[in-house]
């Protein structure tokens, strides 16, 4: 398991946002805190054009199952909105309890690499990485990688389907 404690995750932004307002949006939250300098990762730029991408580094925004809270109940009376949230690893199970609260305005719980048991009806794992020699990022997948973006718009191309 990958240590996330290294005193430089927790410079830079708590948050960080891009996408068009009022887009359907993707509530990242990243035990890893990547988006260190201002902007979502690189991997997930292309898909601000069509969604909000709210990236919560929680290592540099040590309140943020609060921030998690505050952001989803300001958008608790706008119909319009349609949130996803991406979580990984050892932050998966306080997510998904999180969420539960706000369960009318998630649509959807996507995990990677989550180290707790998963109800198919709350969340859906959408990458895990395997132990074998040629595995060579430790778990949890960063979620800045590829595959996991992928993964991820494959699980919003199939909710919207």
């Amino acid at each position: 398991m990958r240590d996330f404690s290294q005193p430089a995750r927790a410079t830079g932004p708590g948050v960080v946002a891009d996408g068009p307002a009022g887009a359907a949006t993707v509530l990242v939250i990243d035990p890893a805190g990547e988006a260190l300098h201002d902007e979502i990762p690189a991997t997930w730029r292309a898909l601000a054009d069509q969604m909000r991408i709210v990236w919560l580094r929680v290592p540099a925004a040590p309140s943020w199952q609060s921030t998690v809270d505050k952001v989803l109940s300001m958008h608790r009376d706008d119909t319009r909105t349609v949130i996803d949230v991406v979580t990984s690893g050892p932050i998966a199970a306080d997510v998904l309890d999180l969420v539960r609260g706000h369960s009318d305005l998630v649509r959807s719980v996507l995990l990677v690499d989550p180290e707790c048991d998963v109800d198919p009806s709350a969340a859906r794992v959408i990458v895990r990485s395997h132990d074998a020699p040629d595995d060579r990022i430790e778990a949890p997948l960063p979620l800045g990688h590829p595959d996991v973006v992928s993964g991820v718009v494959k699980a919003l191309n199939e909710r919207t389907a």
